[in-house]
């Protein structure tokens, strides 16, 4: 058993090297979104089945108070509902908002890559923002976003939350997506931006094109912020900054039920596996997040069922894990003007430990997971 516990201790060394990194980051960097042009944006949204939110986006994108020129372009994902009626009814009236279709977009490409591509395709202007029909978005997301579309900037990952809600499931879910938003923050300010996300990110169509779009992940079930981040620094060494001004912000949709969050989750977790191949830094690095839970639950069990010396080992060894990670959250929250939950981290954080194992493990399902009714 002693070998556990070197694992353990050679986990939690090189987790605790990489919050320090995330916590630099998050402290450490120049203040960025400052630029006053008003470049021209295509604004691209794939929709699958989005009649319930799309009258919301429809109301967010219309009250957009951009000064430059932007279009709308809402790209019907095979929907099988009304939503395609609803896109025709607002295209006919508001002529900055165009429909396309998934079937215009690459045939190799999947599911939303496909609908992207389509939107791509389509768009007319050098800037391309992207976020989800569920998302709620500021009268000032489009400008706020826009403010960082300097000269010499490629990609900007854009900060997006989830609201806290009453029940513990949304709890859970708004602090683990915000501890996910610190550490992207972190690692993009830091120069070694690692993670995006589509509902709200934005880079220009040039890029897009030179790095050959979505084909090295064009039957992955998703990939197209994350992954398509790495393939973009691969290509070249873009310029990537993190937004986090309040009005450029996105509010997504909160899964209202441990199933449905989990199975969203493992969808998510089938981008890491897939790492490996485009960056194995941060491969190793999830592959830390993962084992430093899988072995303390081990260590845990062991001084149960075993012998309670490891017991002692694991009450050390978590007590040193929950002070690195709250002083990332602590860090993170304050640079973020977000007010803090005690409570709920402590929630998150115990539950946090089954949870990354079980989606670690879940993660070589993903391909296997429906999404949306495919």
């Amino acid at each position: 058993m002693d070998i556990i516990i070197y694992l353990t201790l050679g986990s939690l060394l090189y987790y605790f090297g990489m919050i320090l990194w995330f916590i630099a980051g998050n402290l450490f960097s120049d203040s960025k979104g400052n630029s006053k042009d008003t470049p021209a944006i295509s604004v691209i949204i794939a929709i699958r089945n989005g009649e319930k939110s799309l009258p919301n986006l429809i109301e967010d994108l219309s009250a957009q108070d951009y000064l430059g020129e932007v279009e709308f372009i809402l790209v019907d994902d095979e929907s099988t509902d009304s939503t395609g009626k609803i896109i025709q009814e607002i295209s006919a009236t508001d002529k900055r908002f165009i429909i396309e279709n998934s079937s215009n977009g690459s045939p190799p490409l999947t599911h939303k890559k496909r609908a992207l591509d389509a939107g791509i395709n389509k768009a007319k202007n050098e800037w391309l923002l992207f976020t989800d029909v569920d998302c709620r978005l500021d009268s000032g997301w489009v400008a706020g976003m826009a403010s960082y579309f300097e000269d010499d900037v490629d990609y900007v990952v854009g900060y997006s939350e989830v609201d806290r809600g009453k029940k513990w499931v949304t709890r859970f879910q708004a602090l683990d997506f915000l501890m996910l938003m610190i550490a992207a923050r972190g690692t993009t300010n830091s120069g070694s931006a690692w993670a995006s996300t589509g509902q709200n990110q934005a880079y220009r169509k040039s890029l897009f094109n030179s790095a050959g779009g979505f084909t090295q992940i064009a039957k992955e079930l998703q990939g197209d912020d994350s992954l398509f981040l790495q393939i973009c620094r691969n290509y070249k060494s873009a310029n990537i900054l993190f937004a986090d001004k309040p009005s450029c912000r996105t509010i997504s949709r909160q899964e209202t039920s441990w199933f449905s969050f989990f199975k969203q989750r493992m969808r998510w977790a089938g981008d890491a596996n897939l790492m490996w191949k485009f960056n194995p830094v941060f491969f190793l690095s999830i592959l830390a997040t993962f084992l430093l839970p899988l072995l303390l639950l081990v260590t845990l069990f062991a001084g149960i069922f075993y012998n309670p010396y490891y017991l002692t080992t694991f009450t050390k060894f978590f007590s040193i894990h929950l002070i690195i990670e709250f002083i990332l959250y602590f860090v993170g929250i304050r640079q973020l003007d977000k007010q803090i939950q005690v409570l709920d981290f402590a929630f998150w954080f115990i539950i946090h430990i089954p949870y990354i194992v079980c989606m670690g493990i879940g993660s070589f399902f993903a391909n296997q997971l429906s999404w949306k009714g495919r």
